[in-house]
């Protein structure tokens, strides 16, 4: 695999096709006659429309020869502006609507009168119970996301490129006194500046992308970033995020870094992290199992004297910031060429500090390519 150029280009005709392509070659085994999608981001990846769910709903119909598009008639003009691939377009009057004007209605006109129809695990029970064919949950789109083309390569290559420029620019806002809201001011508008200067036919539906700090303690509890207001202090560690998607793909970089010295307390959680980051890029390549990895992360910890980490030590990217495959406990996946995932094994210690850093990295045949690079070692995450 040759790691292809950056680039926030649109998804092609012919790129659209195939994806849904592969969808009816999956139905075709399942014995599906139609298969039905509600997830907003498996609607992106299979029009290049972005929407968010609401009371009017998007509802993605594939047959063997069509693929329906059921929308409300109040977004026909927004849909035609980015669809790809040119649906068959089926609106409604609105919700709610009268008798045979409503999406349910369209549903119905557009579904074959007889076969099992698949649905994905995201549709509603509302939606399915309209369905009058035998129905059956197949994630069928979100498996086929989990190896990405060279075009999707390309654009989490790009949003990588963006997020890590970004955490470089909020490392250099930290000052001893510095509140946090003011260290990550700077990281929305640099994601606009380089959306609106390299995205042909940016769409801010399909962004949603942050740069946030925790100080030290906050740093024992991943995902609180109820902090803003709080002063940035000598010492450490802090944990620098920027996560989220960037025109329609995902992707994230984090480190943990201190300010103006490194705690005595601090460097031996940070090295076991650091040994079981190194572990995780060495058993990273085709044909390794993705629990296994998380395995031998928790065996790390718990020689070292820690608990069970908290997070798991990976997940994967694409047009979403999270989603699958994982590197965790539980879920046996034979990792393959193409799949990205997050690097991010952590200790955690309750009540006092955690210790992470989050690197996006593509599998490639013979091992990784890292597409966030950026200083890991604790000496050069020293903001003085």
């Amino acid at each position: 695999m040759t790691m292809p150029p950056l680039s926030a280009d649109q998804v092609s005709q012919s790129e659209v096709a195939a994806r849904v392509n592969r969808v009816r070659e999956q139905m075709g085994k399942a014995g599906f006659s139609a298969y039905v999608s509600f997830d907003p981001d498996n609607i992106y990846y299979l029009t290049n429309f972005a929407n968010f769910v609401h009371e009017r709903p998007f509802i993605l119909v594939i047959t063997p020869a069509d693929v329906f598009f059921v929308i409300p008639r109040l977004e026909r003009a927004h849909v035609e502006r980015h669809q790809i691939g040119n649906p068959t377009l089926r609106e409604y009057a609105e919700f709610p609507a009268i008798a045979g004007a409503r999406w349910s209605d369209r549903l119905r006109d557009v579904l074959p009168t007889q076969g099992t129809v698949g649905v994905e695990g995201a549709c509603p029970s509302w939606l399915s119970a309209v369905v009058d064919n035998p129905t059956r949950v197949l994630n069928i789109i979100d498996t086929i996301r989990e190896i990405k083309s060279p075009h999707e390569i390309a654009r989490i290559a790009w949003t990588s490129d963006v997020m890590t420029k970004a955490l470089a620019l909020m490392l250099g806002q930290m000052r001893s006194g510095t509140l946090v809201a003011q260290a990550i001011a700077g990281v929305t508008p640099y994601f606009y500046q380089r959306c609106l200067a390299e995205v042909p036919n940016y769409n801010v539906m399909s962004s949603r992308a942050a740069g946030l700090i925790q100080p030290p303690n906050y740093t024992d509890d991943p995902h609180n970033f109820s902090c803003l207001t709080a002063p940035c202090l000598p010492g450490g560690p802090f944990l620098a995020l920027i996560a989220g998607k960037l025109s329609g793909y995902g992707a994230e970089i984090e480190r943990t870094v201190f300010l103006e010295h490194i705690p005595e307390h601090a460097k031996r959680p940070f090295d076991t992290m650091m040994e079981m980051r190194y572990k995780t890029f060495g058993m990273l390549r085709p044909g390794a199992i993705g629990s296994e990895i998380d395995a031998v992360c928790q065996a790390i910890a718990h020689k070292a004297g820690y608990a069970t980490p908290l997070h798991r030590t990976g997940h994967s990217f694409g047009v979403t910031s999270h989603e699958a495959p994982f590197l965790a406990l539980g879920e046996d996946n034979v990792i393959q060429p193409g799949m990205l995932f997050s690097v991010e094994p952590g200790i955690y210690i309750a009540g006092q500090n955690g210790y992470r850093h989050s690197d996006t990295v593509l599998v490639t045949e013979t091992g990784y390519e890292i597409l966030t690079k950026y200083p890991d070692s604790k000496e050069n995450l020293i903001i003085s």
